[in-house]
């Protein structure tokens, strides 16, 4: 089974190609889309703050989290908004 991301840099063309090599070689074409995912780790990472202080906030109901089975994972959308409301704060308490 081939599989193929699809990113910014690939033109139009090499995702015809390569559906189109597929079908030829037999194989059943299935098109995804998934929303990327982090863990509270990185996140943490992302920021540059600890894990202990993500889980606080998701905790607290501030940082929305996705649960796969016991565990969270946060959508790199709910990251964003997060991360610029916290920034923002953060500059406003400098102030």
């Amino acid at each position: 089974m081939a599989t193929i991301t699809v990113t910014p840099e690939l033109t139009d063309r090499d995702i015809v190609d390569f559906i189109r090599r597929a079908i030829r070689a037999g194989e059943r074409v299935q098109i995804t889309a998934t929303e990327p995912f982090m863990t509270p780790q990185e996140f943490a990472d992302s920021m540059d703050v600890s894990r202990a202080f993500i889980m606080n906030k998701i905790v607290a109901g501030d940082l929305q989290t996705i649960r796969r089975g016991n565990r969270h994972r946060i959508s790199e959308v709910e990251a964003e908004r997060f991360r610029s409301s916290y920034f923002s704060d953060m500059a406003s308490i400098q102030d």
